[in-house]
């Protein structure tokens, strides 16, 4: 996850470049977050997914809940 997009495994079939509602909890927040994102990439079951249009306050929020969060590779 980044202040841009994200990256999810999906068990489902979405097309490349389909816009799709995602909902998630950040973090000590204590409700979720509804961003719109494009499907971006796509190899089997992962998929990455961009954020379309994020406030100012959502890529604050994510910053914030991701600042000291491991790499995974």
């Amino acid at each position: 996850m980044s202040e841009t997009g994200l990256g999810a495994t999906v068990a489902g079939d979405i097309k490349m470049g389909e816009v799709v509602e995602l909902e998630f909890k950040l973090p000590e927040t204590a409700t979720p977050l509804i961003m719109m994102a494009e499907i971006r990439y796509r190899q089997g079951f992962q998929y990455g997914f961009r954020f379309l249009n994020p406030t100012a306050q959502e890529r604050e929020m994510i910053r914030r809940a991701t600042r000291y969060l491991p790499v995974v590779r």
